[in-house]
């Protein structure tokens, strides 16, 4: 089991629709665990923060889950839908883009921060502290009612 993933799930994530990634391929394995019907597998990631958003309105705590090439995709869904109606999403982003990535990671994982401060999406770095990043996630997004975005790396997944 990810120890990540347990301690979101610890922390109240019951719902996460992710869409794939290799750095997280542990993290995502442990999803897999939830119950039918909380752990939706997207094709891509507008989908995953639109099945987030229903799942956040049935009352559940949703974790949306990519990397962030992906982000950059689902950004009007972001503003159109969870930052105009006020509704928080923690969402766990792996930060591509080191020189040493592959090219295609390269343009938008040097944008990332930029791209989250336009829209005044709260992030920060996962660190060593499980619960300390856990806490931040769900506690800020609750608290700004808004998409909250923990950036982690290939170390994440250990």
């Amino acid at each position: 089991m990810s120890l990540r993933f347990a301690s979101l799930q610890h922390h109240g994530v019951d719902f996460v629709a992710a869409v794939p990634c290799s750095y997280l391929q542990k993290f995502l394995a442990a999803c897999e665990s939830l119950p039918p019907g909380t752990f939706i597998p997207a094709v891509r990631e507008d989908h995953a923060v639109s099945a987030c958003a229903g799942a956040w309105l049935a009352g559940k705590q949703p974790l949306a889950v990519m990397q962030n090439s992906g982000l950059g995709y689902c950004l009007e869904v972001l503003a159109s839908l969870h930052i105009l109606y006020d509704m928080p999403l923690p969402m766990v982003v792996s930060d591509r883009g080191a020189e040493t990535d592959f090219p295609e990671h390269q343009g938008l994982g040097s944008r990332t921060r930029g791209l989250l401060d336009l829209f005044d999406i709260p992030w920060r770095t996962a660190g060593e502290n499980l619960d300390a990043d856990s806490d931040w996630l769900l506690g800020k997004a609750a608290k700004m009612s808004r998409p909250a975005v923990l950036l982690v790396d290939k170390e994440f997944d250990r």
